[in-house]
């Protein structure tokens, strides 16, 4: 694994020896020490490039729309917004000062939230504009065009968000995309096609023919691993959006009758389903502890709007127990701190040794919450099992404003409790360097994906 490097901190030492105010130092050594992004969605720099180049309208049109069209999208519509008039944000039809048209009431009704105070940070920080306005939107659209060029991801995340290497979990190909910027860029291997339901057309893809049985399908998750398992930063799994986190231990005997009726296209019960998919699901489990990879789980909130069942969300934490005690080897990290029931996701970090929790995204969901979140969690269990921060963005832009909230909600929580002397003032150093780097170099085999790229 990586090793941790300490951060240049002779400057926040100074201030910590007397010479600021407290929580002056813990911004300036907030500010300064690099993090770790352990979840992007980015499409690769190339495309998007390409898209302002040769007017490829996959993405959305670059115009200040592109940073309306992830997650803002969400509070906009949730304000209001008809969705025939969101859509028209993204085109690349509809001029500039239309979209305004149709943004600007919905846009001050919920502009208070993290989603669209990120906005704001990265406009602040990549175009020194303060604010989206019927006076911005255009001087905007154009430095969101002119700026996307090559080299614009290292000088966004490196340059400006003070990010070392961000992780990205490529929505667009289901397996695994291989990143032009293994340097910067490092890519999660996604396991729902293997297992969550399996895939039969891509499982036969990967074990070179028709999969008709449960041993071709060990034999087609063996492949993949050894395909991409080298090269992959950690395994991904965002099955939480269409299923429970429940799944039974079911052994191969029992499943292979099962999966073998599935690839003849025979019907199966619902209980059926879930024994192949649990079976599988544990394999895949078993092959990424194998090549040392964590295990990424979606948990908490979801993306979108008029579509979360809150209850299914709610038994998250205590669905995956059982597997955490069936594979005490792995390393699992939950996501977005499985908000709303983020002290769940605490207990579980403090009660299991192979239970991490990533606070990815959470930042910008509820910035209030998280602050409450980072204190509670340092409080309860050991700072080594937490990640600070993933943008968990498309667009590259957002994870700058993103980077600037999680950076004024890490010192706030910091120094509160310093404040409120739960934590000492010489031991913020090094806690600041863990939790927002030095956990992920040691969990993540950085070097290892590099080696293989």
């Amino acid at each position: 694994m990586s090793e941790t490097v300490s951060a240049d901190t002779s400057a926040v030492q100074v201030a910590f020896a007397g010479n600021a105010p407290l929580r002056d130092a813990v911004q300036q050594l907030v500010r300064e020490t690099p993090l770790v992004d352990t979840h992007e969605h980015f499409w690769e720099e190339s495309l998007r490039v390409r898209s302002v180049r040769e007017g490829d309208r996959s993405l959305p049109a670059p115009d200040f729309g592109m940073l309306l069209s992830h997650y803002t999208d969400s509070d906009l519509q949730v304000a209001g917004m008809p969705a025939e008039e969101y859509k028209q944000l993204l085109l690349w039809d509809v001029p500039p000062d239309r979209k305004w048209e149709l943004a600007a009431p919905w846009y001050e009704r919920c502009r208070h939230t993290g989603y669209q105070q990120c906005v704001r940070e990265t406009l602040r920080a990549l175009f020194d504009i303060d604010d989206l306005t019927g006076d911005t939107f255009k001087t905007i659209s154009e430095q969101v065009a002119a700026h996307t060029m090559p080299g614009f991801y290292e000088r966004v995340l490196r340059g400006v968000a003070n990010i070392e290497y961000a992780q990205v979990n490529c929505i667009q190909s289901p397996l695994f995309r291989e990143t032009e910027q293994p340097g910067l860029l490092a890519v999660d291997l996604s396991i729902n096609p293997l297992c969550v339901p399996p895939n039969l057309g891509i499982l036969s893809d990967m074990f070179g023919e028709k999969v008709t049985t449960l041993k071709a399908a060990h034999h087609a998750i063996d492949a993949c691993f050894a395909k991409y398992g080298p090269r992959a930063i950690a395994v991904k799994s965002q099955c939480a959006y269409w299923r429970d986190l429940e799944f039974p231990q079911v052994t191969e005997d029992e499943a292979a009758p099962l999966f073998a009726r599935l690839a003849k296209g025979q019907p199966l019960e619902d209980g059926e389903h879930y024994a192949v998919q649990g079976h599988l699901f544990h394999y895949c489990v078993d092959r990424a502890s194998e090549y040392g990879l964590p295990i990424k789980l979606h948990t908490g909130y979801y993306a979108g709007h008029n579509g979360m069942p809150l209850g299914r969300v709610r038994n998250n934490a205590g669905d995956l127990c059982p597997t955490f005690q069936a594979h005490p080897d792995a390393k699992f990290s939950l996501f977005h701190i499985a908000y709303p029931y983020q002290d769940e996701a605490i207990a579980l970090a403090k009660h299991y040794t192979n239970v991490y929790v990533d606070m990815c995204w959470a930042w910008i969901i509820n910035p209030a919450a998280s602050v409450r979140f980072l204190k509670e969690f340092l409080m309860a269990a050991p700072a080594c099992k937490l990640f600070t921060f993933g943008g968990d963005y498309l667009p590259v832009e957002l994870t700058v404003g993103h980077a600037v909230i999680a950076r004024r909600g890490i010192t706030q929580a910091v120094t509160e409790l310093v404040e409120e002397r739960w934590l000492e003032e010489e031991d913020v150093p090094a806690l600041v360097e863990r939790i927002m780097r030095g956990n992920a170099l040691e969990n993540f085999d950085l070097d290892r994906v590099q080696r293989n790229s």
